[in-house]
């Protein structure tokens, strides 16, 4: 890169100039095809085994898809012929191969019955053709064949743990799952039309993809013909069979419609009410009207997550609320309807050719989430949630950093299907709609949307779409948020020179730049705020804004000046939050409690929070005690709390529980279920008097019950974080007692025990684990409690380590619930006892669940490769017990003393 090192001069349009030393305005770079280097090597995220992958190839095109199956559910089995049709696009095609998995192939034809010659390997089913067929010939193969499938098709039934439990079936394709079902082309880079007729018991009602064209019943069974006709890739077909409750609703004269069990029949609206808006919000915002005839959502039992297949998403039960859980749970529930219907425009309309482009499916739906609740709830919950977002992709860069295009992993690819995937994908939609503008961003989406509709995509098609529209050079831009990896990590520190009435502004980038990460060349804005007059008793201010450019020539540090009328008494640094970064900004304490009782910008005011927690200093604790009690936004209410809470003293506390007390609890819970969460951080014995406050306060909370089942469950494990006298018996019986929808409550009990440090709760958290006749949300909460346990193993003994051990292995090779399975080995991790490795190892070998499988190579790599520190850890234990026996001896001093007084 060639650029200038300068000092230029900005008008900015208010009469100001500003200085910048080695700075340029403007974001341009070499184009794409110029620029683009070759994807670096990412940092512990490839695990052994894992290998590059690219999009396989296609000899022939599919062109449709017609499933003619029976579903048997006594036996849990399929039945039935597949028949493809293809075009032949080698010059020559002699054999075609399908994905199939564990399928029994009974016959392959052609239509008019000629058999033909195939042969079977672990994953593939490879068909002679009769002859070579030509470039652009059709064929039409059938495949007659049935399965006993182990994923893909799911038969659920009552169970001992959830008698109550409807008769499913259902299924669930992503990453390729569908090729242990039906032999099909199992990667997302073709797209066919599809047909489904299926024969199930009569009582049962059928959700597939497009439309429901008949039913014919033949007394116990009835045979339901489902057809659509725009091309899809096979990942998004589904089948949904059950006895469903049926809501009805409508946009623009197309049927929407709900399904859920029969007994939840009345909660459908909570979660799923507002979908015809967010269709009419979509097809406003990108220009491009929702694309299909229908639009059906499932809520299936067992599967967790949502699913977007076309026209018709599957939700899993843990997301349906019931009326309490929707207090404070259900806007960011109904995010997930969002996210999935976004996705019948991003990821079924248009599709990535495979999944190391798969943020242009996961980033846009993520991205298009946040702006539905941009339009429905206000740009202050908007903003929150991208902060939220951006914390769980910086927390998920801590233990691993690639780039979103990334072609190593292990098999399917779901490990992409991860926070860089998802939060990351949406933050460089985000950036890019600030750099471009609104209506620029908005029109090259539209045209993205048109130019690729019914194809597959990689992202260079979406970078040379935004280059065209909006005249942008984006070769840098895509070639450092999206080929590279990691974000900028500011220091930032500021001036004021009184004498020449100049502010000065130092900004450095610290993150170690290398191969994977560069130094970020990047516009950031700046915002002053300046008093009208000199007069302090004087509010009025005004503010500057500059813009400016870091980063160019690889300069990690840079200095920019700019003349003021008067030292500002505010300075913000990306002052909307439209860049993906850290911050570090040294500024005074005066300055920060101006920010946080004046900034109109909720960022801004939580920014100051976060700082101020820093300071230590008494007046800052006041502005946040103001800020905690009357602060107009939930979000900078509840970073106050947090705030609060780092002082550790006796007044922050007594400031937060009575907070808890006469905070309203269906208005602000999620401020109470903060402040809940941080009085766990006065702990005994460290702060035995301040322990004995909080362990009241929670205990008082959880007696009463709560409007909001968050702040139970946070109470719970702030209760068994404070390890106060009595605490444990509390949460045992309470765990025995409290029964809670979808175990929420439950699940912060077991984390509350968890952290307790009591070698008896091990065995207890041990029996819910292995009690098949307990629900799957209360075994995994259980597990939940062991990978607390884990998380405090140093004040464990040995003995109750080992007993945790063992119960989760247990869970990793013998529990039915794969979600519980995957937590499990992340508590194994956590407990780092190596001799869980070959367990470890070995169910990750026979695994099917793409997600456990990875967490437990995930932590059989890091157990393998630890050096447990065991000296250290019975150094911390024998500390830990010194300190016990000094509080108890004190506590039989003081009650000595007690006695001689009375």
């Amino acid at each position: 890169m060639s650029y200038c090192n300068r000092v230029q001069a900005l008008e900015l349009g208010n009469g100001y100039s500003a200085l910048m030393l080695g700075a340029e305005y403007g974001a341009g770079g070499s184009s794409g095809s110029q620029m683009r280097q070759q994807i670096p090597k990412s940092r512990s995220f490839e695990l052994p085994d894992d290998t590059v992958h690219y999009a396989p190839d296609r000899p022939a095109d599919v062109k449709h898809v017609k499933l003619e199956i029976e579903l048997d559910f006594e036996q849990e089995t399929v039945s039935g012929t597949v028949y493809t049709t293809f075009s032949a696009l080698y010059e020559q095609v002699k054999t075609i191969s399908f994905d199939a998995i564990a399928l029994n192939i009974h016959l392959v034809t052609l239509p008019d019955g000629k058999q033909l010659k195939y042969h079977t390997s672990e994953k593939q089913l490879i068909v002679t053709l009769d002859r070579p067929y030509q470039f652009g010939e059709e064929f039409t193969i059938g495949v007659t064949y049935d399965a006993h499938p182990r994923t893909g098709l799911h038969f659920i039934k009552p169970a001992p743990e959830d008698p109550t439990r409807p008769t499913q079936a259902w299924t669930f394709g992503q990453p390729r799952y569908h090729s242990n079902w039906f032999p099909c082309h199992d990667a997302p880079n073709d797209r066919a039309t599809t047909e489904v007729i299926v024969t199930v018991p009569a009582q049962f009602l059928t959700v597939s993809n497009g439309n429901l064209l008949s039913v014919i019943d033949h007394g116990k069974t009835k045979t339901h013909h489902w057809r659509h006709d725009i091309p899809h890739a096979m990942y998004l077909l589904s089948l949904v069979v059950c006895d469903f409750a049926v809501i009805e609703d409508s946009y623009n004269g197309k049927p929407v419609t709900y399904y859920v069990r029969k007994d939840r029949k009345d909660d459908a609206p909570l979660y799923m009410g507002k979908t015809p808006a967010m269709m009419r919000f979509f097809s406003d915002y990108t220009g491009v009207e929702y694309p299909y005839d229908k639009y059906a959502q499932t809520v299936v039992e067992v599967y967790t997550g949502a699913m977007e297949h076309t026209t018709c998403t599957t939700h899993g039960f843990t997301l349906l609320l019931d009326q309490k859980a929707s207090l404070d749970m259900g806007e960011e529930y109904r995010a997930v309807v969002a996210h999935e219907l976004a996705h019948q425009w991003f990821g079924d309309l248009v599709t990535c050719r495979d999944w190391p482009n798969g943020w242009l499916n996961e980033g846009f739906a993520t991205y298009f989430e946040e702006l539905w609740n941009e339009h429905d709830l206000g740009t202050d919950y908007f903003k929150q949630s991208m902060l939220t977002l951006k914390k769980g992709y910086l927390s998920e860069d801590r233990e691993y950093r690639r780039p979103i295009v990334y072609h190593v992993y292990h098999d399917h690819g779901f490990e992409l299907f991860d926070r860089h995937m998802y939060n990351k994908g949406g933050w460089v939609l985000h950036m890019l709609r600030h750099q471009l503008g609104e209506a620029t961003f908005k029109r090259a989406v539209k045209t993205y949307l048109e130019r690729y509709r019914e194809k597959e995509v990689i992202t260079a098609d979406l970078e040379r779409t935004f280059e065209e529209v909006s005249g942008r050079s984006m070769g840098r831009f895509f070639q450092q948020w999206v080929y590279s990896g990691g974000y900028p990590a500011f220091e930032v520190s500021y001036a004021w020179d009184s004498e020449h009435k100049l502010v000065k502004i130092k900004i450095k980038q610290t993150q170690k730049v290398d191969e994977l990460t560069p130094c970020f060349v990047t516009q950031v804005d700046l915002a002053f705020t300046v008093p009208d007059s000199d007069d302090e008793g004087e509010d009025g201010t005004r503010t500057t804004p500059l813009r400016i450019i870091v980063g160019e020539d690889g300069q990690v540090e840079q200095s920019f000046y700019l003349p003021l009328e008067r030292e500002p008494v505010m300075v913000r640094f990306d002052p909307d939050g439209w860049l993906l970064k850290t911050l570090k900004f040294e500024r005074s304490a005066k300055m920060l409690r101006y920010q946080l009782a004046h900034d109109t910008d909720v960022l801004g005011r939580i920014e100051a929070a976060d700082a101020l927690a820093g300071k230590g200093e008494d007046e800052g604790m006041e502005a946040l005690i103001v800020a905690l009690n009357t602060d107009s936004f939930w979000g900078v209410r509840a970073a106050a709390a947090s705030a609060l809470s780092t002082f550790g003293s006796e007044k922050a506390q007594s400031v937060l529980i009575k907070a808890l007390q006469v905070l309203d609890e269906k208005q602000l819970p999620r401020v109470r279920l903060v402040i809940a969460g941080v009085l766990g951080k006065f702990q005994a014995p460290q702060q035995a008097e301040l322990a004995q406050r909080s362990t009241q306060a929670l205990k008082q909370l959880l007696e009463q019950g709560d409007a909001s089942y968050r702040v139970e469950a946070n109470a719970a494990e702030a209760l068994g974080r404070v390890r106060g006298e009595g605490s444990v018996d509390f949460l045992l019986t309470l765990l025995a007692e409290r029964r809670t929808w979808m175990n929420v409550v439950e699940r912060g009990i077991c984390s509350g025990l968890g952290e307790s440090g009591e070698d008896r709760i091990v065995d207890v958290m041990a029996s819910y684990l292995s009690n098949s006749s307990n629900s799957l949300l209360l075994r995994r909460s259980a597990a939940a409690g062991l990978l607390a346990v884990g998380h405090n193993r140093y004040l464990y003994s040995e003995g109750a380590r080992q007993r945790a051990v063992q119960a989760l292995i247990d869970a990793v090779e013998h529990d039915t619930w794969e979600p519980l399975r995957s937590l499990a080995a992340s508590a194994l991790s956590a407990l780092g006892e190596k001799r869980a490795i070959a367990s470890l190892e070995q169910s990750a070998h026979y695994e099917l669940g793409s997600g456990a499988q990875r967490s437990m190579r995930v932590a059989a790599y890091k157990l393998s490769n630890s050096e447990k520190n065991d000296e250290q850890i019975k150094l911390l234990r024998n500390d830990l017990e010194e300190v016990r026996e000094e509080n108890r001896k004190l506590k039989e001093q003081l009650g000595s003393l007690e006695a001689r007084l009375n």
